[in-house]
C-alpha cells in the first residue's frame, strides 16, 4: 500500500480501525519544503492536543499517535510550529552511540573492535532498570541485544570460539533526532577470521520518544551478498535478532515467557513460529518485560523462536532440523551475488507481564497500523 503524501497545510484523517491504539509510529511521504524545522499535526473539528511530527531525510514525515479508540477517527492539519516537548537523541562517543529518550538513557550501540559483533548494551526498561545482560559465564557470546548467524559460507558468526567470524562496523551516521524519534544508520561487514568479507549488513536503529516509562525501538536489518554468493546453513545457533535477558528475569528464576499464540515457557515456545514473544520478570525489584515483535513482511514470517528458560531469546528462522528433529527438514537459504534479505523487528519494553504491557495490541499497531488518508 502506498504512503499518503503530506505537505504544510495538508489535512489528513487517521482511522484506528478495529483496535485501540496507543503510542503508534506513523509514517507519510513528504512533498513539502524539506527544510521545515518543526512540523506539527493540529487537531481539527475538536479540542485536543497537537501532535509533534518530524521530517526524516527530507522526504518522509513521522509522528506518534498518542491514543485512539477502536472505530474512532481523528482529523489533523499539518502546520509549522515547534511544540515544547522532550526529544529523543543519539550522542556519538568513542566506538559507541548513546540513545536517550527525554533525557533518560535508553541504550548504547557498541561498535568497537574489541567486540566480536556490534550490540546494544545496556538496555534500560521502565524505571531505568536493566532488562538484558551481556557475556554471561554460560554463553559469553550472548551480548545483550545483537544480530548473528552461526553458519555463513561455513563460518561461525554466532559464537566466540576460536576461529569465529566477526561483524565489523565500517561507519555509523546519526540520521535523526527530535520530538518523535532518534535514528542511527550503521554499515557493517561480516568477515572470516582472516578478514575476508562474507556479506554486507545495514542496520537502522530507530528509538521512539514514547511518553511515560515504556520504550520502543525498531531494528531494521538488511543482509546483502555484496561480495559474492552467501549460503546460510540450518542451525539453531543463530538469531536474526537476539536477546539475553537479565539474570533475575529468567524463567527458571521466576520469569515468564509467552508467545503470540499463547504458548507459555520453553516447552511451548522453543522452535515454534509466532508473531511475537515476550519475556518478563523482576529486574532490580521491578516487574518489567521485553517483547520482540516480528513483522508480516519479514523473511519467513512468522519466525520460529530459539528461546530458553535460562534467558536466551532469539528470532531464529534458520534451525528447522533442530526444531523438528528431522534432518530432511532444512532451514538453509542461499543468496546469489547482489541479492538481499530484509527484516524489521520491533523491540518493546514495558511494565509487568505481557498482559499488563498489552503486547498483543502493540504488535497489532506494528503489523496493522492505523490508516492515514489525505482529504
Amino acid at each position: 500500500m502506498s504512503q499518503p503524501v503530506l505537505s504544510l497545510g495538508s489535512a489528513c484523517e487517521i482511522a484506528a480501525g478495529p483496535h485501540d491504539r496507543a503510542g503508534v509510529p506513523l509514517v507519510a511521504a513528504w512533498a513539502g519544503d524539506p527544510t521545515v524545522a518543526a512540523p506539527t499535526l493540529e487537531l481539527l473539528d475538536a479540542e485536543g492536543p497537537e501532535i509533534p511530527a518530524q521530517l526524516m531525510n527530507g522526504d518522509s514525515l513521522v509522528c506518534l499517535l498518542p491514543s485512539l479508540a477502536a472505530g474512532q477517527t481523528a482529523r489533523y492539519r499539518v502546520v509549522d510550529g515547534a511544540l515544547q516537548c522532550p526529544v529523543a537523541t543519539v550522542a556519538a562517543g568513542e566506538n559507541r552511540y548513546d540513545f536517550a529518550v527525554g533525557g533518560k538513557p535508553f541504550t548504547s550501540y557498541l561498535v568497537g573492535p574489541e567486540h566480536a559483533r556490534p550490540h546494544c548494551l545496556p538496555v534500560y526498561g521502565p524505571g531505568g532498570v536493566q532488562v538484558t545482560r551481556s557475556t554471561p559465564g554460560d554463553h559469553v557470546h550472548h551480548r545483550s541485544l545483537w544480530v548473528a548467524q552461526g553458519q555463513v559460507n561455513g563460518f561461525d558468526n554466532w559464537s566466540e570460539e576460536p576461529g569465529h567470524a566477526r561483524t565489523v562496523n565500517r561507519s555509523c551516521a546519526v540520521t535523526a533526532e527530535g520530538p518523535v524519534c532518534a535514528q542511527l544508520l550503521a554499515e557493517n561487514d561480516w568477515e572470516t577470521p582472516d578478514g575476508k568479507k562474507l556479506l554486507a549488513e545495514t542496520t537502522r536503529l530507530t528509538v521512539y520518544n514514547l511518553p511515560g516509562e515504556a520504550r520502543l525501538m525498531d531494528w531494521d536489518i538488511t543482509w546483502t551478498a555484496a561480495y559474492g554468493g552467501v549460503f546460510f546453513g540450518d542451525t539453531k545457533e543463530a538469531g536474526t535478532l537476539s536477546v539475553r535477558v537479565a539474570e533475575s528475569m529468567r524463567v527458571d528464576h521466576g520469569g515468564r515467557m509467552v508467545n503470540g499464540y499463547g504458548g507459555v515457557g520453553e516447552a511451548e515456545c522453543w522452535g515454534k513460529p509466532a508473531p511475537w514473544v515476550d519475556y518478563s520478570g523482576l529486574s532490580e525489584g521491578r516487574h518489567v518485560g521485553l517483547a520482540l515483535l516480528d513483522h508480516p513482511t519479514n523473511f519467513r514470517y512468522p519466525t520460529p523462536w530459539h528461546v530458553r528458560d535460562y534467558g536466551l531469546f532469539t528470532a531464529n528462522c534458520w534451525g528447522w532440523h533442530d526444531y523438528t528433529g528431522d534432518w530432511s527438514v532444512r532451514g538453509d537459504h542461499t543468496l546469489s551475488a547482489g541479492q538481499s534479505l530484509h527484516w524489521t523487528f520491533r523491540v518493546y519494553l514495558h511494565e509487568g507481564d505481557e498482559q499488563a504491557g498489552q503486547v498483543a495490541a502493540r504488535w497489532l499497531d506494528f503489523a496493522y497500523p492505523p490508516r492515514v488518508t489525505v482529504f
